[in-house]
């Protein structure tokens, strides 16, 4: 019972309390001493559920990760808007140069525009 926060006395003076008075003040006694039992495990059990529960997933800004992904996406557009200009100039040349074929164009262009990528983030790594 030492666990419980109640001790050995306290348990012994609610008993003799509860035998002392009458019977309309034994029913509050036992109650009383109820409630205490009740409150005292609830804590206990509060207690334990604050050190069991998990952190919650919070969504913290971290402001270099904010930072990367900024230009991750700023490099994706950049890629698009790259990749755009260059099919629409691939089709432009096929246009005015009646010998050449389109796919060819479109072909040459992406591995000119893939070369510039492989050779920049080449360099990036090497930094």
């Amino acid at each position: 019972m030492s666990d419980s926060g109640l001790s050995p006395d306290e348990v012994r003076a609610v008993a003799e309390v509860h035998n002392e008075l009458g019977p309309e003040y034994r029913d509050a006694v036992v109650e009383s001493f109820l409630d205490r039992i009740d409150k005292q495990v609830g804590d206990r059990i509060d207690a334990h559920l604050a050190t069991a529960r998990r952190p919650e997933m919070t969504r913290t800004s971290d402001p270099a990760l904010l930072e990367r992904k900024r230009v991750q996406f700023g490099a994706m557009v950049a890629g698009t808007v790259v990749g755009a200009l260059g099919s629409g100039l691939a089709v432009e040349w096929s246009i005015h140069y009646p010998g050449s074929s389109l796919t060819k164009a479109l072909t040459t262009v992406w591995a000119i525009i893939a070369l510039v990528y492989i050779v920049y983030g080449w360099r990036l790594r090497r930094r």
